[in-house]
């Protein structure tokens, strides 16, 4: 539902995001996840990715999220801790 879910994960590394989904799951919160490609920079050449030509690394480009319910945000900031990369509190 609208407006009642909170955001408790957000990375780049998708082994990480699935590695936060499982232990949501085994804690027995009901989590919505999901990935979205990073915005790119609007304006004059805003199609040139200066990450395929400056570096020559592959750098990921999704952002990888999960949601929980907001009475649920306490309860799951507490399973991930520790146990995945570090979760900023978003103001729960």
């Amino acid at each position: 539902m609208f407006g009642k879910n909170v955001l408790v994960y957000q990375s780049k590394k998708k082994e990480d995001w699935e590695k936060a989904q499982q232990l949501l799951v085994s804690a027995g919160i009901e989590h919505h996840a999901w990935f979205v490609e990073e915005a790119g920079v609007a304006g004059c050449g805003s199609k040139i990715d200066p990450r395929k030509f400056m570096r020559r690394i592959e750098i990921p480009k999704e952002i990888y999220r999960i949601e929980v319910d907001r009475q649920d945000g306490k309860k799951a900031e507490d399973t991930l801790r520790g146990n995945v990369l570090p979760v900023i509190s978003y103001g729960l």
